[in-house]
Parts: C-alpha cells; sequence; structure tokens
C-alpha cells in the first residue's frame, strides 16, 4: 500500500485557508467601520440599491440646500415687508387736512419726513442677499433703483424727479396761472370759460350748474369749441339775464366742476352777494340788483358779469395754486414712476404751451427702475383704449406711443354682413367697428396685435343671441346697443390677454424644492403696491409750503387727501398690495416648510435603508469572526500535521 500526501491535497487546504484568512480580514474590516464592504465591488448583489438610494439622498440634499438658501431669502423678505407696511401705515397718518400744526410746523417737516421714508424705502428696496438683489424679479445682479439723490436731483445731465414736476407744474398752470382755461366776456353780460387746446394739461370742463333759476342765469352746458386753428378745448359760457327776466339774488351760487390732471375732480363756488356786503370775499360777487328809485333803475347784468368774471378768475389762481399743483405732482409721480407696461413720460416743449407728452429716454431722464418688468400690463388694457360713439366702437393706441411697451394694433378682421371695420393707420394706430341695428348670430371680428417682443395675439369676439360669455357679445336691437355690448367685451376680452402677456411677477424667480415642486418667489419693485407708495412719497418729499405762500395750506390739504388716499387700506385686496405680496410670500414659505418635512421624513427612511444595505451588525460580525477564528485554527493543525506525515512516522 502506498502512502503519500496525495491523500490529503495540501494545495486544496490552502486554499480554504486563503479564502478564510480573507473572510477573516473582511469580517475585522467590517468589525472597525460598521461599513459591509469598503469599495463599490465588493457591494454584490447590494450595489444597484446602494447606489439608487445614495442618487436619491444626493438629490435631497440638493433640495434641502435650495430650501436653506429660499429660506434665508424669504426670511429677509418677510421682515422687508413687515417694514414697508409700517411705513405705509406711518405715511397715511403723516397728513392729515386742517392739522398745521403750532406755527404751521407740520406743513414745514412733512417733505423731511417724507423724504427720510422715500430714502428707507428706497434702500429696503436695493438690499441684497449675499450680493442678490430681491426686488428686481429675475434682474438679481445689480439694483433696480438708484439712490435717492439721483432719483430727486438727477445725475450725469439726467433730469430727476424735481425737475419732472417742476415741468408738469408749468405745463398744468399755463403762462397765466388758470390752469390752461381762458376767461373771456364774448357779450357784456356772459362769461365764457374755455380750454386753450386739446391736451392733458390744466383743468378740463366737466360741469357749470347754478342755484339760481334759469330765467335768471343761463349756466349753458359743456360743449367742443367751434373748429379753429389753433384748436380750442371744451367751453362753456354763462349768461345773466337782463330786466325784466328775474335776477339773480345774493346767496345764490355758480359753480364749475373741474377735472384735474390726475384724474380726481374738483368745484369752484361763486356766491352772490349784495352790494351792500361789499368787498366780496373769496369765492363771492357783487349782483347789481338796481334801484327802485325814484328815479328806478334797472339791474344791469355787465356790471354782474364783470364782477363774476373777476371773482371766477381769482377763484381760479387759488384752484391753480393748490389743487391743480397737488394734481399736477402727482401727476409728475405717475409719468416718472412708470409702472409696468408704461413708458417713462416727460413734457413735450415749452411747458407752459406744451400740448402732448413724450416718451423719456434714458439719455435725459433718471429710469426710476431698472429691473425686470412686463412690456405689457393688464392695467389701461395694454395701453390700449376704447370709445363708443354713434354705433361705432374705436380702439387706438394710447399716446404717445413707444414700440417697447404695450400692444400694437397690426390687423383686424375685413367686413363682415352688418360689421364695418376700418384698418389701423399711423402711429397711434387705431381700428374702428361700425355695427348695424341688425347683426347675425355667428358674426365675427377679430383684431390682430403684437407684443414688443413680436408675440402675435388675436382677440376674437362673436355676436350671440342672449347672455354672453368670454369671447362673445349680445346682439342688441339698435346699433347702439350692439356697440356698447361689443366694447364690454371687447375690454375683457383685452384684460385677459394683456393679463396673459403680463404673466406673474412672483414666477420671475423660481425654485426647486422637489421633484415636481417648483416655489415662486419673486417680486418686482414697480408692482402696483410698491408703486404706489413709491409715487406718494415721492410727490410728498418735493412738495413744499412757504408760510408767504397764501395758497400754501389749500395745497398741503389737497396733497394730505391724496396720500391718504394713495396709501388707503382699501387698496389691500389689490393685486400687487403690499398685503397680498406678503401673503404669496406666506404661500411661498408654506410650500417649502411642506418640501422640507416631506425630505426630512424620506430621507430618515432612506437612510434606514442604506444602513440595511451597506452596514453590518457588529455583533453578528464578532461572532462570525469567533467562529471563523476557531475553524481557522483547526485548520492550521490539521494542515501541520498533514504536512508532516510520512512512511515512517506511518510505520
Amino acid at each position: 500500500m502506498i502512502v503519500n500526501k496525495s491523500m490529503f491535497p495540501l494545495q486544496t487546504g490552502f486554499g480554504v485557508i486563503s479564502k478564510m484568512q480573507s473572510r477573516f480580514a473582511t469580517l475585522q474590516m467590517q468589525l472597525g467601520t460598521g461599513e459591509r464592504a469598503s469599495k463599490l465591488s465588493e457591494m454584490g448583489r447590494d450595489l444597484p440599491m446602494s447606489l439608487s438610494v445614495r442618487s436619491r439622498l444626493s438629490k435631497i440634499e440638493g433640495f434641502s440646500a435650495n430650501i436653506d438658501t429660499v429660506n434665508l431669502r424669504l426670511t429677509f423678505l418677510d421682515k422687508t415687508m413687515t417694514r414697508l407696511d409700517a411705513i405705509e401705515s406711518e405715511t397715511r397718518n403723516s397728513a392729515v387736512q386742517g392739522q398745521y400744526g403750532t406755527n404751521n410746523i407740520n406743513m414745514a417737516t412733512l417733505p423731511g419726513l417724507s423724504k427720510a421714508r422715500f430714502d428707507e424705502m428706497v434702500t429696503l428696496l436695493n438690499a441684497d442677499v449675499a450680493g442678490r438683489y430681491l426686488f428686481g424679479g429675475s434682474n438679481t445682479d445689480s439694483a433696480p433703483l438708484p439712490d435717492t439723490t439721483s432719483l430727486l436731483e438727477g445725475i450725469g445731465g439726467k433730469d430727476g424727479f424735481k425737475s419732472v414736476v417742476g415741468e408738469r407744474k408749468a405745463a398744468d398752470a399755463g403762462t397765466d396761472g388758470l390752469g390752461r382755461l381762458v376767461i373771456d366776456q364774448p357779450t357784456t353780460n356772459s362769461v365764457s370759460l374755455t380750454e386753450d387746446g386739446i391736451h392733458p394739461f390744466g383743468f378740463k370742463l366737466l360741469r357749470v350748474t347754478s342755484t339760481a333759476p334759469a330765467a335768471s342765469v343761463n349756466v349753458g352746458a359743456v360743449a367742443a369749441s367751434p373748429v379753429a386753428v389753433p384748436q380750442l378745448g371744451n367751453t362753456n359760457t354763462v349768461t345773466f339775464e337782463a330786466p325784466p327776466a328775474e335776477q339773480m339774488l345774493p346767496g345764490q351760487t355758480i359753480t364749475l366742476g373741474l377735472q384735474l390732471p390726475d384724474g380726481r375732480d374738483t368745484q369752484i363756488t361763486l356766491t352772490a352777494i349784495a352790494p351792500e356786503d361789499a368787498p366780496p370775499g373769496k369765492g363771492q360777487f357783487v349782483v347789481d340788483p338796481g334801484t327802485a328809485g325814484p328815479p328806478a333803475i334797472p339791474a344791469d347784468p355787465a356790471i354782474t358779469a364783470t364782477n363774476f368774471k373777476a371773482a371766477l378768475q381769482a377763484s381760479l389762481e387759488t384752484a391753480a395754486g393748490s389743487e391743480l399743483e397737488a394734481a399736477s405732482t402727482f401727476a409728475a409721480a405717475e409719468m416718472f414712476f412708470n409702472g409696468p407696461g408704461e413708458p417713462a413720460l416727460r413734457v413735450d416743449g415749452d411747458p407752459a404751451t406744451a400740448t402732448a407728452l413724450k416718451v423719456a429716454t434714458d439719455a435725459d431722464t433718471v429710469l426710476w427702475y431698472r429691473g425686470q418688468s412686463p412690456a405689457v400690463a393688464a392695467e389701461g388694457l395694454g395701453r390700449l383704449g376704447i370709445k363708443t360713439s354713434a354705433g361705432v366702437v374705436t380702439l387706438q393706441e394710447k399716446s404717445p406711443v413707444s414700440a417697447a411697451h404695450g400692444f400694437q394694433i397690426t390687423g383686424i378682421s375685413p367686413d363682415t354682413t352688418n360689421i364695418a371695420t376700418t384698418p389701423p393707420g399711423a402711429d397711434p394706430s387705431s381700428v374702428a367697428i361700425a355695427f348695424t341695428a341688425t347683426l347675425t348670430p355667428g358674426e365675427k371680428v377679430s383684431v390682430t396685435l403684437k407684443e414688443p417682443n413680436g408675440t402675435t395675439r388675436t382677440v376674437e369676439l362673436t355676436a350671440v343671441v342672449g347672455k354672453a360669455i368670454a369671447g362673445q357679445f349680445s346682439i342688441g336691437t339698435t346699433a347702439d346697443e350692439n356697440a356698447e355690448n361689443f366694447s364690454k367685451g371687447l375690454e375683457q376680452a383685452l384684460t385677459e390677454t394683456a393679463m396673459l402677456a403680463e404673466g406673474n411677477p412672483r414666477q420671475s424667480v423660481t425654485a426647486q424644492v422637489d421633484d415636481a415642486t417648483r416655489v415662486s418667489y419673486g417680486l418686482e419693485a414697480n408692482e402696483s403696491g410698491l408703486l404706489r407708495m413709491v409715487r406718494t412719497l415721492g410727490a410728498m418729499s418735493v412738495e413744499t409750503y412757504p408760510d408767504a405762500d397764501t395758497n400754501a395750506m389749500g395745497r398741503f390739504d389737497a396733497m394730505a387727501r391724496r396720500q391718504q388716499s394713495e396709501l388707503s387700506e382699501s387698496h389691500n385686496s389689490e393685486r400687487g398690495s403690499i398685503e397680498v405680496l406678503t401673503m404669496e410670500l406666506a404661500v411661498a414659505q408654506i410650500g417649502i416648510n411642506n418640501a422640507a418635512e416631506r425630505h426630512t421624513n424620506y430621507k430618515a427612511q432612506l437612510d434606514n435603508l442604506l444602513s440595511d444595505v451597506e452596514t453590518v451588525s457588529k455583533e453578528d460580525v464578532a461572532m462570525e469572526i469567533l467562529a471563523l477564528q476557531t475553524r481557522l485554527q483547526a485548520s492550521y493543525q490539521a494542515t501541520s500535521m498533514i504536512s508532516q506525515l510520512s512512511l515512517v512516522k506511518f510505520i
């Protein structure tokens, strides 16, 4: 019998021992680190699961970083909006009609306090978080507003707000300080009041009324002036009737309703007084009653008309120095601090005789807002206006035309059986739609509009019987009724189209906080609530009330009324108000918090799953090491004994 080592193959034994040694080393590593493997290649079948979980955790980490960044910005915005709301409240109550203070201290300090608040607001809107400006929409790398001094005073040859206010005041006052109205006495017993041209400046006649009987005073009616060169605006003539007509009595009044440049109305009331009550005070004029005799002298309406003319001129001068100047300042604020979809404007030509506005440029005017802003805005129908007259609807571009702002009218559908259309012409372009009394259901009118970026939009309205919905207008029984219904439908359609073109400022800045969730938190400094504050504070900053100015108190009251109106709580529910902006940012904050909570919970689950895949139980590893150690020792001993086998030892 042959006995040798071939009965006990050492190579196989050594291989088994080597594997146990390798496993022992792996177990020692696992015991020391708690990890299942030191390299991806050692993960085995758990590798796909590990890679998938780690990829998801990496995404969550990225989302969490976005959330932390946006949370920082939203916290800053929340504090900023809180302060802006406080400034709005402080400003609203900083000036009250009739409360001038001891020695007019309130009038003296109001401009300085307003400027301080204006400066604080500019600073808040220009604040940045880690180099990122938050009130310029998607333009985040530069401040959205110039500094306060540049805005008010101008810089580098460019005019600031004060210059624009000065021009507007001069344009509204006119050469004689009567608010661009001309007083005349066409006959000895009548007084006429006429707008000196067709333009946006000065007073506009609305109505004339009187408490005196029509037989005594014929106040006429506001009407267009006769065709002339240059063409004058509306006119009205007040005629004092001659005896034997009943004469105007002391205590009776004549009231003129006037529209101001900022869109508000005012009125001038003149009261008749008897000769024995002369001299007349403010807003009074002496009527000539004649004498009973003997000899009897009849009343002279020419004297009454002359006295009325003098009182009217004095009252217009007072109104021009108070109400009109305040209105001019706020109108200038609208021109300089332009809103979304509107250009900044200036007076064109010599202010005192100007008849038009022009678009301001960066070469001659400090442009107040340099952030992102829509070229078309829903407010103002995208710089389009609708007029209806005698069965004809006219859609016209707003003047002055700006190629960078608002819709441009580029076309209109051809005539239908009962609707005649006029195509657009030269700037400011317009189209006309003329209706007959009879319309056929289904007749359509479509208008083509172009945005400054070249995007084309079509507004189409279809005639229907009965109640109309969006994109329709109801058929009436007359041409005027058809035109009126079409006008209403067109206004609604244009508003919706302009809103689509304008977009949502919140979406100018977004952050992805989940696979399918983006949070929008963009803000633009020219949104309505912020814009209203900037305009009001700017206007209140530049207006002054010198003691020597007899109209100072009236102007202070007019400014105070406008300030309270512009910053009234009634605007809180409007789109873009500070309150609405704060609410929308709060909605974004809630969305972020919800996403953060989801990520926290999901991450905990993934961490547990990854732990099961990539880590080991040290107790189990220790037990396996002890068992493997015993096996190794036995293997070493057996191998040692086998390696020493020989025939001699066998025998």
